[in-house]
């Protein structure tokens, strides 16, 4: 009854009435309710950011790790690398991500926990509009103080249309299409995309791109934004190392960085570079410490380095920024960092290049029989009378009128042997014409939220110059990185390396091989009629060919584990890393005799000298870092510090074993040998320990100051010496952000000035051995036989010296930083002193009943002073109406070092060192040209002090004549004291000065080309006593005749350049040739074309549908020429020209990233 009277009661309009009016009010209240849900449910993900200059992309991370929302967008949309000023305060999801998209065609969604950004999407009706209008575009380009932008480049993204500002910064012009997106570039401001879908005026203003100043620079234990460096730092990228066909870093890093030196002894495949900070630095020797990833590398550890994964090269130059690693680093860091992913997509990178290398520079060498037979019997007489006998001699000029003539002959005084009048060059026959490298190499990176890794490996093979001899360098690199954020405050890591190497070729280039070449006559031939050796082939191509063999091979495992907590975010962290590094050498050689024939039925007995080695060694390295670090901004209060604590131990061993006597040579083998065999055994270890900290403030990031320190023990020293406590500070002033100094910025179109200044002191363990504070007792055999055999001996210990402690290096820094014209101009300056006290030499001598060496004492100074320059400029251009880009960079620097305290009271010339000494001074004797004729040689001053003794130190018309400077009626050395040298004075310097750089670059239309120049515009050098590569026949009769040779004088050449032909004059060094003198010192200063590298890169639109993220194509050359002033056919960093010949490389390569 009820149910019906209420359908009853329904029927009537008033019920309906109010029953629609309660519905209305319901579904009101519902949708209220549902909006204020759904705003809770993104409201109430807050963020709370204060960042002046913080990127899109960091924001995101941001949101990440606040709210647990992930942001996702398409890189062709959004920028993610542009910055924002991000003030959010327990700000609303809605509020941020709108802060981020402002000004762009672009909204969100969110889906559960992730945000996905897209374009903001445009009606049917809008779009079928727009097709049928064009887009009119006028307006202006502005800086960021509203000045006007001229030939500012506007280009339409996807397009090939490409406009240009007038020199007021206005643009006009038109777009067909309904809409499109302004990419607008200027060099030295950030590009920026602007949207258009209709016709207007635009006004856009750009903003300066600081990236060089916003940059990380690695130091030590973390990173630091440029623009706040206080100490001496300067640093690289990838970039100046890629498409190089270099065989290692050093090769690729040399001239790079200004007071970096890096020197290259030979052009040997497995030859490793010297490195260098700032000049020289003790008279013990001391390199810089280098880093791969916070793991100390040796020189040579950097071979086996794939240069392909290098990120940044880092360089910490003064005491200030490399006291943090104490004792290690008293003269310099190197800290390379390998790469790591980079982009949420998997990228798969192939990068490979075949090279062809040429050798460089050689003497060139007279090749005429019997030019060569009469020179060497004018040089040997009256020593050897003749030197060749005058059958030879006739009929070497037989041959010289008629090259058809055989080369070999029946000896006429023995018909059972041959008589060679040969026209060989060794040195052609020696060296391959080419010579190929090839390098393949593969990388697969992906980051993401949980775990990022980057995974490369490499194969490189070099073959050898040396002709027929079968040398190969094969280096094989697996490196694999991995990051795993366990949590959001917890990041695991891991960083593990292998590298196998192996180099095989023959035992004698290791002896005389490069000497000989030079000394083998010319008229002697490689083999006989018959094919057999000769006796002068055998020794030299054949004792390569078949002389024995050696190999080398070395296997590396690395290993890092390290961890990353955020204890407080964003404020305090906590990080460590604990290395392994297991390597473990095996190197085999043998040696055995080659046969040859002197004539058809001679063979002459082969030696009995055969021997095989085995070497094996091992290496063990542990390294543990444990850091922490905090930082905070106070409104324009920024302070950090960190605290941490390091712990290296390495141990070596090694296992030496060789035996002579092999039972046969096709086995050769230790255990097949039955000679007299020797055994050694070598182990060594030692070990170091680091507190170290560092705390950084600075006001407005205007005011920086720095202090870094390291309380350092080392086991190389005795105990109550093996501490030290090494301090450094720092200071830099940004004068370019006072108000007073803005009219001179303004004037100067100055964008940054920053004046920075440092002192700090160092420890040096280097100087020492692992067990100098010891006495050791060597034993050994004696060189006598008693009763049938050697006797052992043992030798007394030495005496050590009851202070003997660390070597201490300080420095003094004073830099400059500016930055002009939109900072397309910048330059750094710095100048510095370094002084390194107390370094080891050997004390007072003591009487010889003393029974040892005097001991080993703190008793030496020394003081380096120097200054670097770099300069930088870019810009950009419009070439063929296309934008050109172009980058130029010029690197300078210079050193001087002077001993300040030595114990040689006397200067004595001869104790090497003394008391105000420039390290490298070259003392000799001034020339006057050469003795005319017998008058001149009887009233000039008496040079036999001065004369050689393989010539009785006689000298005769024709020989050099040098001058008596203090007028005393003899040419000698007076007491060889610096106070009373005699005739002997200072003539040059043989440091390198002015090592310089010059890097230019350039891109257009895909087109790339970069041009590398590098070399010394100051040195001076003297080739020593038996230097046969520039002396030639000057040293040894028996030396092969260099053109440059053929230069002499005689009567009718009075004015030449070498002396008459007068052998060993330069045989021994400070007699006659072998002294340094003016006529014969050389000017060693070149400038060598480092490197030429052209390189196009396919469209992206040619790629897209292959999903080829990007192909370059690349051409390039190493070391192509060079010029210098030496007055022979040298390389200018090979100058001693008994080594490896250096070589020219040619190479052809290509990358993919996929």
């Amino acid at each position: 009854m009820y149910i019906n009277s209420a359908n009853n009661f329904c029927r009537y309009s008033s019920c309906m009435t109010k029953f629609l009016r309660v519905m209305k009010l319901f579904i009101v209240l519902m949708v209220t309710a549902l909006l204020q849900a759904s705003a809770a449910t993104s409201n109430a993900q807050s963020l709370s950011l204060v960042n002046k200059r913080i990127t899109i992309k960091q924001v995101f991370k941001e949101i990440r790790k606040q709210t647990g929302y992930n942001v996702l967008w398409e890189a062709d949309k959004l920028q993610s690398s542009e910055t924002i000023n991000a003030v959010f305060k327990n700000a609303p999801l809605d509020e941020v991500m709108k802060k981020c998209l402002a000004g762009k065609p672009l909204t969100y969604t969110i889906d559960e926990k992730t945000v996905i950004i897209k374009a903001t999407e445009i009606s049917v009706f809008e779009k079928l509009l727009n097709l049928f209008k064009n887009i009119e575009l006028s307006g202006k380009v502005v800086d960021e103080k509203g000045g006007a932008m001229p030939n500012t480049s506007i280009s339409v993204k996807g397009t090939k249309i490409f406009h240009k500002t007038d020199e007021n910064g206005n643009f006009k012009f038109t777009i067909a299409g309904e809409s499109a997106v302004l990419v607008v570039s200027y060099l030295g401001y950030k590009t920026q995309e602007v949207p258009v879908n209709k016709s207007g005026s635009l006004t856009i203003s750009l903003q300066p791109d600081l990236a060089d100043l916003e940059d990380v620079v690695v130091v030590g234990y973390g990173t630091q934004k440029r623009a706040n460096l206080t100490g001496a730092v300067d640093a690289i990228g990838a970039k100046q190392l890629e498409n190089r066909p270099i065989a290692n870093v050093g090769q690729g890093l040399q001239g790079l960085i200004p007071n970096l030196n890096i020197s290259i002894a030979n052009g040997r495949p497995n030859t490793a570079p010297e490195f260098n900070i700032r000049g020289f630095t003790s008279i013990n020797g001391g390199t810089p410490l280098i880093l791969v990833d916070n793991v100390p590398f040796s020189s040579s550890d950097l071979l086996t380095l794939n240069p392909a994964d290098i990120e940044s090269v880092s360089v910490l130059k003064d005491a200030a920024s490399s006291a943090i690693y104490g004792a290690r680093a008293p003269f310099g860091v190197v800290l390379i960092v390998t790469r790591t992913a980079k982009s949420s997509k998997l990228n798969v990178g192939v990068n490979a290049y075949t090279a062809y290398r040429t050798v460089g520079k050689l003497p060139e060498v007279v090749t005429d029989p019997y030019q060569v037979l009469k020179a060497k019997n004018e040089a040997a007489f009256p020593l050897y009378n003749p030197a060749y006998s005058a059958a030879l001699v006739e009929a070497a000029r037989l041959r010289s009128l008629d090259p058809s003539l055989p080369e070999v002959i029946t000896d006429p005084t023995d018909p059972n042997k041959w008589f060679y009048i040969g026209s060989t060059d060794w040195l052609r026959e020696a060296y391959n014409q080419s010579a190929p490298t090839y390098n393949v190499g593969v990388t697969v990176a992906k980051k993401a939220d949980q775990v990022s890794y980057y995974l490369s490996a490499n194969y490189y093979k070099q073959k050898g110059m040396i002709k027929n001899a079968d040398e190969n360098n094969n280096i094989y690199n697996l490196r694999g990185k991995v990051d795993l954020n366990v949590t959001k405050w917890l990041t695991l890591s891991n960083n593990t390396m292998l590298t196998s190497t192996y180099y095989e070729a023959p035992t004698f280039i290791d002896g005389n091989y490069f000497w000989n070449i030079n000394r083998t006559n010319v008229t002697d031939i490689p083999r006989n009629p018959d094919g057999s050796w000769t006796s002068a082939g055998a020794s030299l191509l054949g004792a390569v060919q078949e002389g024995g063999r050696k190999t080398l091979s070395s296997n590396t495992v690395q290993t890092t584990f390290s961890f990353d907590a955020s204890l407080v975010k964003d404020i305090w962290s906590l990080k460590g890393d604990a290395t392994l590094r297991r390597v473990n050498n095996l190197n085999k050689s043998y040696e055995i005799p080659v046969p040859y024939k002197t004539g058809p039925n001679l063979s002459p007995p082969l030696s009995t000298s055969t021997s095989a080695s085995d070497q094996h060694a091992n290496t063990k390295y542990n390294i543990i870092n444990l850091y922490t670090e905090a930082h905070k901004k106070l409104g324009d209060h920024f302070v950090s510090g960190l605290v941490g604590y390091n712990q290296e131990e390495l141990r070596y061993n090694s296992f030496t074993a060789s035996r002579k006597l092999l039972i046969s040579n096709s086995l050769p083998s230790i255990n097949l040998a039955t000679g007299d065999q020797t055994v050694t055994e070598s182990i060594s270890e030692w070990a170091v320990q680091g507190l170290f900290y560092r705390v950084n403030y600075n006001f407005k990031e205007r005011y920086l100051l720095e202090l870094n320190g390291r309380y350092d023990g080392s086991s190389r020293f005795a105990p109550g010496r093996r501490w030290v406590f090494v301090p450094s500070g720092s200071a830099g002033w940004v004068l370019s952000d006072e108000k007073f100094f803005a009219p001179v910025k303004d004037f100067l179109a100055m964008n940054m000035l920053k004046i920075r200044g440092s002192y700090g002191v160092l420890g040096n363990q280097a100087a020492v051995g692992e067990y100098d504070y010891l006495s050791k007792l060597s034993s050994g055999k004696t060189s006598q036989i008693l009763g049938g055999a050697q006797p052992t001996y043992v030798s007394p210990p030495a005496a050590i010296s009851s202070n003997f402690t660390w070597e201490k290096v300080s420095s003094v820094n004073l830099g400059i930083d500016a930055a002009f014209f939109k900072n397309r101009l910048e330059v750094n300056f710095d100048r510095y002193t370094r002084f390194t006290k107390n370094m080891l030499v050997p004390g007072k001598p003591l009487p010889g009943v003393f029974g040892t060496k005097e001991p080993t004492t703190n008793a030496a100074d020394l003081k380096t002073k120097g200054w670097e320059l770099k300069v930088g400029w870019k810009d950009q251009a419009t070439l063929g109406g296309s934008p050109f880009s172009y980058n130029v960079v010029l690197a300078l620097s210079d050193s001087r070092t002077y001993i300040t305290r030595f114990d040689n009271p006397s200067k004595l010339l001869s104790a090497n060192f003394y008391e105000g000494m420039e390290i490298g001074e070259i003392w000799g004797l001034e020339a006057e040209g050469f003795f005319q004729n017998a008058d001149e040689l009887k009233n000039h001053a008496n040079q036999t002090a001065v004369g050689t003794d393989d010539q009785r130190y006689q000298y005769f018309v024709g020989d050099i004549k040098f001058k008596d400077r203090n007028n005393d009626g003899k040419i000698d050395f007076g007491n060889k004291t610096v106070d009373n040298p005699g005739d002997y004075y200072k003539l040059g310097n043989n440091r390198n000065r002015l090592p310089y750089s010059i890097d230019l670059s350039g891109a257009w239309k895909g087109f790339d080309l970069r041009v590398y120049i590098q070399g010394v515009a100051k040195r001076d050098w003297y080739a020593s006593g038996s230097n046969i590569y520039f002396w030639g026949i000057y040293a040894q009769p028996w030396t092969n005749v260099t053109v440059q040779n053929l230069d002499h004088w005689s009567p009718e050449t009075p004015n030449a350049y070498f002396p008459r032909i007068k052998a060993y004059a330069a045989e021994d060094t400070g007699e006659e040739l072998g002294i340094p003198n003016t006529r014969y010192l050389q000017d060693a200063s070149y400038m060598r074309v480092k490197n030429i590298t052209l390189g196009y890169t396919l469209p992206k639109s040619l790629l897209k549908r292959a999903k080829i993220e990007n192909v370059h194509f690349y051409v390039s050359g190493e070391n192509l020429f060079e010029h210098s002033n030496l007055k022979v056919k040298l390389d200018p960093e090979g100058l001693d020209g008994n080594i490896y010949p250096f070589q020219r490389t040619f190479s052809f390569g290509m990358n993919f990233n996929f």
